[in-house]
């Protein structure tokens, strides 16, 4: 990672920013939800994103530990 320039880290910052605000809003729809395959759908969602997340936070880790 130190090969990255402010520009590239701040992206990631926007992605990993963004990743997490999506999680968090689809778990707020899904509480909202009384339908449910809906809610179900905003659920899968926000695993999804939860999931992107995670990984590309394990990455930047592991790259700034090396």
């Amino acid at each position: 990672m130190n090969n990255l320039t402010q520009r590239e880290l701040m992206y990631l910052d926007d992605f990993l920013k963004s990743e997490q605000l999506t999680y968090k809003s689809m778990n707020f729809y899904a509480e909202q939800c009384t339908d449910q395959s809906v809610k179900q759908l905003c659920l899968d969602c926000a695993q999804s994103h939860k999931q992107n997340f995670q990984t590309m936070l394990r990455h930047i880790n592991s790259s700034s530990l090396q």
